[in-house]
This record gives structure tokens, C-alpha cells and sequence, in this order.
């Protein structure tokens, strides 16, 4: 585990570290618990309507829904935090949707590429793909409020989020068989497979994005020390 700390508050208008960088407000915007409760319960009721049906909705619907769920997750962070999620972070989320839309659409997800299923590969790489702006956006909300936490805590505290978000995924894929007519689970071990690669995908995503948040704090911290000399 790495124990590095994040940056206090006055190292804030220093070179941001990668995967951190955002313009940082002139006041602290206060967030109330009752905000806090509103905006968990609408992202996840956003959530749930985007996963609920979505191998049976036309591709142009789930492209819609998607959208606007992005949307409303971006401009929240934008407008009401001013957090300006990097492209990249999107790009992380939009490959994430579309690999699992095109697997639905084609119907690939009964097919294997070499050793696996692209089911397997599917999971593997959205949990990947999905842990990192999950990762960059707990850091910067641990900055923008001005707390301290090791990067090791961060990092097992967003894979825990992320895994907790594709429990969730599994979550849908039940409440379609049982009330809304669907068939997603093929076998008797499909979730049991798919929440193995989602936490395999996890764990290399974790482990990779870790060391490059550390080497960039390192690299920030190397300058802090050269300017205090």
C-alpha cells in the first residue's frame, strides 16, 4: 500500500499530478449530506434505467440513454462542483457503454475470441475502463475538500466502488429475468464468471493506474523540492 498523502491546500496551485488536473475554484463549495443523498439516489435510479432492458432496446435508444446519462453526471461535476471531467475520462466511460452495446447488438456475447468469451473480455475491460475516471474523480473530490488520504486507501476504496457498481450491473441482469420477461443469465455460474472478470479487470486497472498516480506525485513532489531550495 502506498502511504503517500494527498496535497494539502497549499500546494494546490502547484502542477496538478496526472490523472488530478482541474482548475480549482476561489472558494470551497459546501456539499450538504441531503445533496449528497439526492445526487447518490438519482445516479443510481439513472443507472438503473440504463442497465434495466438494455439488450432489448434498439441501438439508437441505448445510444440516447446514454447520453444523457453521461450528461447529467458531466454537468453536475461541471456545473454545481466545477470538476471538468478530462475527455480522457469520458473516452473511458463511452468505450465502457459501447463494448457492451455492440456485444448486445451483434450478438457476440455467445461467441469466444481465442481463449475467452467476449462476455469474459467484455467485463474484464468495462471494469477496467470504468475504475479509472471512478479513481480520478475520488481523488479530486479528496482535494477539492481538502482532506488527507494515503493513495493506497484511495486506490482499494475505488475498486471497491467500482465492484460494488458491477455487483450492481448483475443486480439488473436479475431483476429483467424475474419482472420484466428478459433471459441474461445463461448459466448457473454466468454471474459467478462475470464478477471474477469484472474484479480481475479491477485489480490490473488498480494496480497500473496506482503506480502512475504515484510516480506523478513523486515527480510533483521532486519539483516542490527544488523550488523550496
Amino acid at each position: 500500500m502506498v502511504l503517500k498523502l494527498i496535497q494539502s491546500s497549499d500546494s494546490l496551485n502547484d502542477p496538478e499530478p496526472t490523472g488530478v488536473t482541474e482548475n480549482r475554484p476561489p472558494r470551497k463549495r459546501k456539499v450538504s449530506y441531503t445533496e449528497v443523498l439526492l445526487a447518490s439516489l438519482s445516479a443510481l435510479a439513472i443507472f438503473t434505467l440504463l442497465l434495466l432492458r438494455l439488450p432489448y432496446r434498439s441501438p439508437f435508444t441505448n445510444l440516447l440513454l446514454s447520453a444523457g446519462a453521461l450528461s447529467s453526471f458531466y454537468f453536475y461535476l461541471r456545473l454545481r462542483l466545477e470538476i471538468s471531467l478530462p475527455f480522457k475520462m469520458i473516452l473511458c466511460l463511452l468505450i465502457s457503454l459501447a463494448l457492451d452495446v455492440i456485444g448486445n447488438r451483434f450478438g457476440l456475447f455467445s461467441l469466444r475470441f481465442g481463449l475467452f468469451p467476449y462476455d469474459i473480455i467484455t467485463h474484464f475491460l468495462t471494469s477496467g475502463l470504468s475504475f479509472i475516471p471512478i479513481m480520478w474523480i475520488l481523488m479530486t473530490l479528496i482535494r477539492r475538500f481538502e482532506y488527507r488520504l494515503p493513495l493506497g486507501f484511495i486506490t482499494f476504496f475505488s475498486a471497491t466502488t467500482t465492484f460494488s457498481l458491477a455487483g450492481y450491473y448483475e443486480i439488473t441482469e436479475l431483476l429483467d429475468e424475474r419482472f420484466f420477461g428478459g433471459h441474461r443469465i445463461w448459466t448457473p455460474r454466468d454471474t459467478v464468471q462475470d464478477l471474477a472478470a469484472d474484479l480481475s479487470g479491477i485489480v490490473v486497472a488498480a494496480v497500473f493506474y496506482g503506480l502512475v498516480v504515484r510516480k506523478s506525485w513523486r515527480a510533483l513532489d521532486s519539483t516542490q523540492d527544488r523550488r523550496a531550495e
